[in-house]
């Protein structure tokens, strides 16, 4: 341990002023008057908690940079991994890696079968995520099955599902993880969710699209022995299975996936004109056409078609084909039928969409759309709180943010904590957003639209991560801090005198002041314990930041899905 840690706080904050006076900022000699005159700063009681903690004890462990960190409780460890990247390799630790820390970690929480049906109902419901939630239902019953935990598991499989083809991606995932024998637990909870999910619209829009192994929906029935809930799924299952070995499909109960079977039987110029014509209507409606399919059938979309499509398309299919509207050449009036759709809040309300998914269609979507994306995306301002006082936002811009928060995507953890930090500097009453890594500045907002923020003021990715210093340097007496960061604090330089961002915080912060972590990764360590005043979240919604006022006021928030 450095020599320096054996010091009181007090008097490492004067050893530190001594030492480097010309460095220090005009806010934090206050602070160190404040220790000179043995008035430390100390948090008003505050009872209020949030489930992501660390433990009690205050375990130390190192961050991937060498910091000082904290050892988390295995359920928050787990949200948190649950929340992020638990299926990509991230800047600091593997797939796999992850998915054995993860194994671990339900073997500590498994035997909440409650909590563990809360946690994969929510990431799949609520969070939107769709591998996490079978990664941790299968890893879960696993453990509670071998261990004769009985009751729950059926419920818990069936909760991790909430598209057909997840079926195919629980299926492969348990083949792949634990051998081919499969629990009834695993078949029945399987079972309920081919009855909730399977019908014509959604076996022609997902079967085939199992997203690890090649297990296709066919094996998935004969694997589960699911059992129909009535007639028609009857001959739908019959089809299927008819399919999977190559023979003839009886398709006369089946309306929809007829229809669908004759128009993919029409000449490609024939299929263009009957999307194209006055009846193009109802023969999409009648096959349950989709852009997809379109595309798939008849290659590249011509305008004429696009312009049929466009109305059964869904908010986010829309977002995600701007481009390729745009350059099919459709009409001055089909874009501006399309800007309504982008633009209008009750339309994004229900379409759910995060702050994230606005910033990756304005990345990638031509000019025509911008106004109408930056509208849409100043909607979900109404979702942060308008937070009273002095805010100070302390945005990480080190090299582990760039991590891209998936494979297909080229959205970057950066990316992401640019817009919150932007939805927060264009929310707050008094707003101080500050980027660090080696070193720490003062950001400009030069204007309203959330989507411009983060095009023209927020940074890229450099460097390391020195939160204590960023914390040193531009903490001001605020009431408030927001950390929007992956935790891997570095080992503090020599200006914090080797002391941890807990002790920092410890030492700064104003009487009353709370501290709110937004995690972005998911790794092992947290940054500072959990104390008083102080809290953490994870994730990619803007939920998160709702619980600020609450907390603040003294209200207890339990996980996302008990409240």
């Amino acid at each position: 341990m450095d020599s320096t840690a054996s010091l009181g706080q007090h008097d490492l904050v004067l050893q530190f002023f001594t030492q480097n006076h010309d460095h220090m900022s005009s806010s934090f000699e206050r602070v160190v008057e404040m220790a000179r005159m043995n008035t430390k700063a100390a948090s008003v009681k505050n009872t209020a908690t949030s489930p992501v903690s660390t433990k009690k004890s205050g375990k130390r462990v190192a961050t991937h940079e060498g910091g000082t960190g904290f050892k988390r409780t295995a359920k928050g460890e787990l949200f948190l991994a649950a929340v992020t990247s638990l299926n990509e390799d991230t800047f600091y630790e593997s797939a796999e890696d992850r998915q054995e820390r993860v194994a671990k970690l339900v073997a500590k929480v498994a035997k909440d079968g409650e909590w563990v049906l809360g946690l994969v109902g929510w990431l799949r419901r609520d969070a939107g995520l769709r591998t996490a939630p079978v990664m941790v239902a299968a890893e879960s019953v696993s453990y509670r099955l071998s261990k004769g935990m009985n009751g729950l598991n059926r419920e818990i499989v069936r909760a991790s599902i909430g598209r057909l083809d997840e079926t195919s991606e629980f299926i492969a995932y348990w083949l792949e993880r634990f051998g081919r024998k499969i629990p009834s637990a695993v078949k029945r909870g399987i079972g309920d969710a081919l009855n909730d999910l399977l019908n014509e619209g959604s076996y022609l829009k997902w079967s085939g699209r199992a997203s690890r192994g090649s297990v296709s929906l066919g094996d998935v029935i004969n694997l589960t022995h699911a059992k129909p809930k009535d007639e028609h799924q009857s001959a739908l299952y019959q089809a299927v299975l008819d399919r999977q070995y190559g023979a003839e499909e009886d398709l006369s109960a089946l309306p929809v996936m007829k229809a669908r079977q004759e128009f993919l039987s029409m000449p490609v110029d024939k299929q263009i004109r009957a999307l194209s014509g006055k009846n193009a209507d109802k023969v999409i409606r009648s096959a349950r056409l989709t852009h997809e399919v379109v595309a798939g059938s008849i290659g590249k979309i011509p305008a004429k078609v696009w312009k049929n499509l466009i109305p059964h398309m869904g908010y986010t299919a829309l977002r995600m084909n701007l481009r390729r509207i745009s350059e099919s050449g459709v009409d001055i009036d089909v874009i501006d039928e399309i800007n309504k759709v982008l633009r209008d809040q009750k339309t994004v309300a229900r379409a759910k969409v995060m702050p994230i998914d606005f910033l990756r269609a304005y990345m990638n979507a031509p000019l025509d759309f911008h106004a109408a994306l930056q509208r849409g995306a100043n909607g979900v301002l109404e979702n942060i709180p308008a937070l009273k006082g002095r805010t100070l936002v302390l945005l990480d811009r080190s090299y582990s943010m760039s991590d891209r928060l998936s494979s297909k995507s080229q959205i970057t953890r950066q990316d992401a904590a640019n817009i919150f930090a932007a939805a927060l500097a264009l929310r707050c009453e008094n707003v101080d957003v500050v980027a660090f890594d080696n070193h720490s500045q003062k950001i400009s907002i030069t204007s309203k639209d959330l989507l411009k923020v983060v095009e023209d003021d927020m940074p890229e990715s450099r460097g390391g991560t020195y939160t204590a210093d960023a914390f040193r340097n531009h903490y001001d007496n605020h009431d408030r801090v927001i950390l929007l960061t992956d935790e891997q604090t570095s080992v503090s330089s020599y200006w914090t005198g080797g002391e941890s961002l807990d002790e920092v915080l410890d030492a700064g912060l104003k009487k009353g002041a709370s501290v709110f972590t937004w995690n972005l990764a998911g790794y092992t360590a947290a940054h500072a314990q959990s104390k008083d005043r102080r809290w953490t979240f994870g994730g990619l919604t803007d939920k998160g930041f709702q619980m600020i006022p609450l907390l603040e006021k003294g209200v207890s928030q339990s996980w996302p899905w008990e409240n």
